[in-house]
């Protein structure tokens, strides 16, 4: 199962970015290379050779980038090597992808200088004030956003008062729900943008874009909170039509908020394309500069902290901006924790075993980094040694094929501590009065001698 969690959102990955960038070499909406051309430019020879060395170079870094995936596959049993080899094989299909992207842009600029193929007013970020004043008529108010917020704040009270490691996936939807309202209020903020001399296609433009979007950021949020409401529903259930869920949820909350963007964005392309090629009075920008390596955007001029991308669908972050910089270097910021605290947490799981020890005052600690617990020998209802675990979820823990460690809900016994290595019998069963506890030792000899040690210590 570890292993499909991580083929998932590799494989999205993986295709979004192979198709987004494959697109790249056909010329769309004046764009090619995310770089602005004239509709004569494309008969180039030098251009057509640029477009052909490009696909040859992206389907072999593709090739590769997939053959590198394979060794995931089979590092199961050695769960941090896994987590690190993920994350490096991530970073590694975002820059090794975007190389012959980037020596294809470079390429096409020089040529666009070179031959002086230049399109519409260069470095003019052009104002229609009637398009300014009406952008956002029709488009999704802030004020919407008080339905998800309370979606999620109920989910945190009534998933909290069920189990009190799940107060993390209400403040889990707290937060995607304030994201997505923050990114409404920059896109309602942000410049009109001027399409055509003729006011009217601006002001349909703008107004038809900020509500397709808008909204769709809503509607996501409100998806996002009945993710998270399933989420806390497998992990407080753990009979098997819930189980079965589990994977179901993964793929369609993965894939469907992908697929809603992909025609939202089809749906204001299409518009746009329509409209514009009956006005016949298009407005062409010449602004290649700022896009400094064809998908950052830096321009100081434009006081818009999104923009519309050159490269792929949606909005990119306008660097130029004091706003801009906070926010990708926050995003820097927090990719760089995640990616290295996942990774320690993997590595210190991997060197750390849990230790199990009677103290004079007859109490019993389990240490283990995050899920320590102690408690009174008395405390113990019933002692056993078995051979097997009942299957569960996982609450609050690590679950590898390897071991499981944390808090967890069993099927038929509810609330339960492992701290177990998987499929190493025999296993120490402890029963409390709100809980079990599992524990075993990698060597089945001292899982066997604690076991004793504890049922002298009762008797």
């Amino acid at each position: 199962m570890p292993a499909l969690l991580l083929l998932i959102p590799s494989l999205i990955l993986f295709l979004s970015l192979f198709f987004t960038y494959k697109s790249l070499a056909s010329y769309k909406n004046g764009i090619l290379f995310a770089v602005s051309l004239p509709p004569h430019a494309i008969e180039h020879p030098q251009l057509q050779e640029i477009q052909k060395q490009y696909n040859k170079n992206f389907n072999l870094a593709s090739t590769v980038q997939l053959i590198s995936f394979v060794p995931l596959l089979f590092l199961a049993q050695l769960f941090a090597i896994q987590i690190i080899y993920f994350f490096l094989w991530i970073i590694s299909v975002v820059l090794i992808m975007i190389i012959p992207f980037r020596k294809a842009f470079r390429a096409t600029l020089q040529l666009k200088r070179q031959e002086q193929w230049f399109v519409g007013e260069k470095k003019i970020i052009r104002a229609d004030l009637r398009a300014a004043q009406l952008k956002n008529k029709g488009a999704a108010s802030p004020l919407l956003f008080i339905i998800p917020l309370g979606l999620s704040l109920l989910l945190t009270y009534w998933a909290g008062t069920q189990e009190e490691q799940l107060y993390g996936v209400g403040i889990a939807a707290i937060i995607t729900t304030l994201l997505f309202l923050g990114v409404v209020i920059m896109q309602r903020r942000s410049r009109s943008i001027v399409y055509s001399e003729n006011s009217e296609i601006n002001i349909a433009l703008n107004q038809h874009r900020r509500r397709l979007t808008t909204y769709q950021f809503f509607w996501l949020a409100i998806f996002e909170n009945l993710h998270f409401y399933l989420l806390a529903l497998l992990l407080l259930n753990d009979n098997e039509p819930m189980a079965s869920l589990w994977l179901s949820v993964v793929i369609g909350f993965s894939l469907l908020p992908m697929l809603i963007i992909v025609l939202v964005y089809q749906r204001i392309g299409s518009m746009r394309r329509e409209m514009l090629a009956l006005d016949g009075n298009h407005i062409y920008s010449d602004d290649d500069e700022y896009w400094g390596n064809g998908f950052t955007y830096h321009n100081p001029f434009d006081k818009s902290v999104l923009v519309p991308k050159r490269v792929g669908i949606g909005e990119t972050i306008n660097t130029g901006t004091l706003t801009g910089k906070i926010i990708m270097g926050g995003v820097v910021g927090l990719l760089a924790v995640v990616i290295v605290g996942v990774s320690f947490l993997a590595v210190r799981s991997e060197l750390s075993s849990p230790t199990l020890t009677i103290n004079e005052q007859e109490e019993i600690a389990i240490q283990y980094p995050m899920y320590s617990y102690t408690f009174n020998l008395q405390d113990i209802q019933e002692l056993t040694l078995v051979d097997s675990i009942p299957s569960g979820v996982k609450s609050n823990g690590e679950a590898t094929s390897k071991y499981a460690r944390g808090h967890f809900k069993l099927k038929e016994l509810g609330k339960s501590r492992l701290y177990v290595y998987k499929n190493n019998p025999p296993y120490i069963s402890l029963k409390l009065a709100d809980q079990y506890i599992f524990y075993n030792d990698i060597d089945p000899a001292v899982t066997q001698k604690l076991y004793e040690q504890l049922q002298q210590q009762l008797q």
